[in-house]
């Protein structure tokens, strides 16, 4: 197999940004890609070796990625994982790898950091300090994690000490951050809107006349319309609301528009992005070391978010003597993150989307000219009645998310330290030990700070909310490796313990009444509201094996087994066995295919094991660490006397989630390794799912209690293809892509839910059934007659004494069905280009998916039957109305609140297509570069998620795992910049 195979549909950046674009590039053989060293748990293997399913992506495929996680980047470049990401800039993504491995457990796998499990998240880490980054997707790669093993595997390892010379290299780039896809098409016209809600009035009085028994109510269409316009509190024409719309429908051509504010431009902007890194590489004859220093400043599209990190890392290799070895990997991070996603009516984004545009952004005065402070400072309109006229907004009264992110603060400020030491010595030749070491420490400080001018904190003198959470965890590794070869048998074999520790302390405090309007210090408010403290102490110890052998580099197995215990589970279930097994034969070694000619390589592998589980969610989505515990809350109900109250009941029967694996696939290299295929069949068997246990009636929901209630598995394929479509001394052209496809089904749940299935928010889990199958009304279309919204519903036919589906315009009364459609896409994965002309190299790469289903709650409220003047879909034109009676969507009034409830009317095709990445570079000549006292210099224009195609514009699949749309969620960016490389 050769290298190029490793990108499994990754960004083929600046193929020669490493070697210089001068040299000739050199085929492949298959010899360099037998040498080719993959890193695996614990240490090291050649690629031929590896028995399973391990995919890498190497630092040229990571150097122009534009994330302050790196991990946000990869989508759609390795097969089996999907990326689910935020916008907000420096965020966590959610990362599955080949389905889904709970219900109520976290799927997230694994992340190895230099040998090491890390706890932390790797915003700390620039993408220019990784070597490569490893997935490792079944159980004989994994196992050797055990317990934290059963969701993959993601092992980070950072760049060390070449060479034996001096060199260092330069990375700074300069761009610009703006919004990946254009939010939902709404009214933008003052005119529009209020001609839309005098329809909803109009409309509604013509429904409510045409209901059975229905009573004249004294008025017409026509005023009942004008009436509600009313009703809005602002007008923005000079003539009034009783004047705006003529009888017939038609806007007042004589009304003169006196102002209006744009919301989303005053919200969104282009932002700023910076990003430096430096690193040095100093290697001698005993040492090799490498040190680097990085600065970000990602500033995000909506105004007063980002992400800011400095970090400085020192990865050094010491041989003391020819036995004795030393290695450490120590860095430092400070980041500092302001966020922008706030809950309720304040979230920008849903605010911006949902307000009518006639609501001003300013505060004017009844002459409609804006107002400002002592200080020239612009003064917000919170819809109070403190604008024109005394107006009030009938939608989101004291907030305006332009003002209150002038002055608010939604921030996180972390320092992290992380030290990973490492010890091996030579016992005698073949027996080393290894002892590793690894630190993690994390300061941690959020800050959330309310203004006194307005919003809802100023309503209580302003507010101050801070806490301080530390968090350490401490890893012992002690590795014995034995390795021998004897004639064609090779034989290694790994024996090791691992204690990992975790502690972790919080603290925080609310208070209000602030003295001083901008301070955010403790000292500055008077009034305490809260003030709680907390924390928690996790540990996992491991005693663990692995056997390598392989026969004449022909025929290889290995064997894993790892006993874990966590303080998760009660004493007498603490234990558990993992493990795995796996095969491989290198059949293109065998004497039939020797002078074969068309194939280079041919690998046939399969492997089987078990991994475990701990990582227990509660409801608010934080970890369980004392699953067989009673957990009680303090309370205090106003007599300051502390009264308890049970929050979780314990259960001492619970035990390991446990996922078992098994993988088959071949992997193959034809025509001088120009074509690349690797394929893989994968099953994974998840048992004694976690999940919430029925409890007693007199519960009544105050507690809850976590049991093995279920098993489920996820079966599928995943392929990779590489091909070099030209490769000669001048012109390079490769095309990639890899798509995986599985199914998820649910084999086992309580007797007690059997037949009716558990209902988890919009979808239900039935045996039968996958994790994401939508549970719905089903619409049946819309009543000519009066735009009635129309469900279909189970009822009892006594002459056939048989179950009918009849309609009903009752929402109450229609019937939720397991719709069969599932959020989970049929196939998802990347492709892309890479071609490279002498000096020039162009990359383009895609994401795709296709197959699954969404719904889109957003949509949904866009059609929303209430008085609140928040905005509308432009589709409202595509509802009914007296005019338009054969409408596929029903009426939209003010008062019938049922006619868009959550129904299969908001389903929609999740399929999607996205330009994750585009670089174009150029290698400047080494005379050019000699003449400025450079090595090297490249300059290069890279952009990253650059457009979607989707089903319906504002509606983004990537952003949600289920599918379901989140009208709260910082959308996705973009980023296009200038970089410059330089070598010295």
């Amino acid at each position: 197999m050769r290298k190029k195979q490793c990108k499994l549909g990754v960004l083929a950046v600046l193929l020669f940004a490493e070697y210089g674009f001068a040299q000739k590039k050199d085929s492949l053989s298959q010899e360099t890609s037998i040498k080719e060293v993959v890193v695996v748990a614990f240490g090291k293997q050649k690629k031929e070796e590896i028995t399973g399913s391990v995919q890498s992506l190497k630092a040229k495929d990571l150097s122009n990625l534009q994330n302050g996680n790196v991990l946000q980047g990869i989508g759609g470049k390795v097969a089996g994982v999907q990326v689910i990401s935020s916008g907000q800039p420096g965020s966590k993504p959610t990362i599955r790898m080949r389905g889904i491995g709970s219900i109520n457990a976290s799927s997230d796998p694994l992340i190895v950091l230099d040998g090491i499990p890390y706890n932390g998240d790797l915003n700390s880490i620039s993408s220019a300090d990784i070597e490569s980054i490893s997935f490792l997707e079944d159980a004989s790669s994994n196992a050797l994690y055990g317990s934290r093993g059963a969701n993959g595997v993601i092992i980070v390892n950072t760049k060390r000490g070449k060479n034996k010379k001096l060199t260092i290299e330069a990375d700074v780039k300069t761009g610009v951050n703006f919004r990946s896809i254009a939010d939902y098409s709404v009214y933008t016209s003052p005119q529009d809107y209020y001609t839309a809600y005098y329809n909803r009035a109009r409309i509604g009085e013509i429904a409510k006349s045409t209901q059975p028994g229905a009573v004249p109510s004294g008025t017409t269409p026509h005023a009942a319309g004008l009436a509600a316009l009313n009703g809005l509190g602002y007008n923005v024409y000079n003539v009034p609301f009783n004047q705006l719309i003529a009888a017939d429908g038609t806007f007042n051509p004589n009304a003169k528009l006196l102002y209006q504010d744009n919301w989303k431009k005053l919200l969104f902007k282009p932002a700023l992005r910076r990003e430096a890194t430096v690193g040095i590489n100093a290697s001698g004859d005993q040492v090799k070391s490498y040190t680097s220093l990085n600065y970000l400043d990602d500033k995000g599209y909506l105004i007063s978010s980002g992400f800011e990190r400095f970090g400085i890392r020192s990865n050094v290799d010491y041989s003391i003597t020819p036995k004795l070895k030393l290695t450490s990997a120590l860095s430092y991070t400070y980041s500092k993150q302001n966020f922008g996603e706030t809950g309720g009516f304040s979230n920008p984004f849903q605010f911006a989307r949902n307000i009518a545009p006639f609501y001003p952004v300013f505060l004017r005065d009844d002459n409609y000219q804006r107002l400002y402070d002592t200080h020239g400072n612009a003064l917000y309109d919170y819809g109070d009645g403190q604008g024109p006229n005394g107006g009030t907004r009938s939608y989101a009264v004291f907030e305006n998310p332009v003002g209150n992110l002038q002055q608010d603060k939604s921030q996180t400020v972390s320092n992290i330290t992380n030290a990973n030491l490492g010890l091996n010595y030579e016992i005698i030749n073949g027996l080393d030990f290894t002892y590793n070491f690894g630190a993690y420490l994390e300061n941690l400080r959020n800050l959330q700070f309310g203004n006194t001018v307005g919003g809802t904190s100023s309503s209580v003198g302003g507010t101050i909310s801070q806490e301080s959470i530390f968090n350490y965890t401490l890893n012992h590794q002690q590795l014995l490796t034995y390795q021998k070869k004897f004639g064609k048998h090779s034989f290694n074999i790994l024996v090791g313990h691992e204690l990992n520790k975790t502690k972790n302390e919080g603290f925080s405090g609310s208070k209000q009444q602030l003295l001083l309007p901008t301070s955010p210090s403790f000292d500055n408010a008077v009034k305490i509201t809260d003030l709680s403290g907390n924390g928690y102490e996790y540990a996992v110890e491991g005693y663990f094996s692995r056997l390598l052998y392989n026969y004449e580099n022909k025929y290889f197995f290995n064997a894993n087994v790892r006993r874990d215990g966590s303080s998760v589970f009660a004493p007498e279930s603490r234990w558990g066995n993992f493990y795995g097994l796996g095969l491989a034969w290198n059949v293109a070694k065998e004497d039939f295919l020797k002078d074969n000619t068309v194939i280079n390589a041919l690998k046939l592998k399969a492997s089987y094991g078990q991994q475990g589980n701990d990582n227990i969610l509660l409801t608010n989505l934080t970890r369980d660490y004392y699953a067989y515990q009673d957990i009680y809350g303090i309370n205090n109900f106003g007599d300051g006397k502390p009264v308890l109250s049970l929050q979780k009941q314990g259960n001492r029967d619970l035990k390991w989630e446990t996922s078992k694996n098994f993988n088959a696939g071949f992997e193959l290299s034809l025509l001088n390794n120009r074509v690349n295929v690797n394929a893989d069949y994968f099953e994974r068997k998840v048992s004694d799912m976690i999940y919430t246990l029925p409890l007693p009636i007199s519960n009544s929901g105050s507690y809850v209690k976590y049991g093995n209630i279920g098993d489920m598995y996820n079966r599928g394929v995943q392929g990779n293809i590489s091909v070099d479509i030209l490769r000669n001394e001048n012109i390079q052209w490769n095309f990639y892509a890899n798509a995986t496809h599985y199914k998820n089904k649910i084999t086992r749940l309580p007797a007690e839910q059997r037949a009716t299935g558990l209902v988890s928010g919009l979808f239900i889990l039935s045996e039968g059934g996958d994790r994401y199958t939508y549970y719905l009304k089903e619409f049946a279309g819309v009543n000519p007659l009066n735009g009635d919204a129309l469900w279909y519903k189970n009822s009892y036919n006594q002459a056939t004494q048989q179950v009918e589906k009849t309609v009903t315009n009752n929402f109450k009364e229609a019937t939720d069905y397991n719709t069969g459609k599932s959020a989970i896409p049929k196939v998802y994965g990347g492709f892309g280009t890479d071609i490279t002309y002498k000096r020039v190299n162009l990359s383009v790469n895609f994401a795709y998916q296709f197959g699954g289903y969404g719904y889109d709650n957003i949509y949904r409220s866009l059609f929303h039957s209430d008085t609140y003047a928040s905005n509308y879909s432009t589709d409202l034109d595509k509802t009914w109305t007296p005019e338009n009676t054969s409408a596929a969507l029903p009426r939209v009034d003010l008062t019938s609140t049922n006619q868009n409830e959550n129904s299969t009317l908001y389903l929609i095709k999740s399929d999607y297509i996205s330009l994750q990445d585009v670089t174009l570079s150029y290698q400047l000549p080494d005379d050019f570069a000699q003449q400025a006292g450079l090595s090297g210099l490249k300059v290069y224009v890279t952009g990253n998620n650059l457009y979607l195609w989707s089903k319906r514009k504002g509606y983004d699949p990537r952003a949600s795992l289920t599918g379901v749309s989140d009208a709260y969620k910082y959308s996705l960016l973009s980023s296009v910049s200038l970089g410059f490389k330089l070598t010295f």
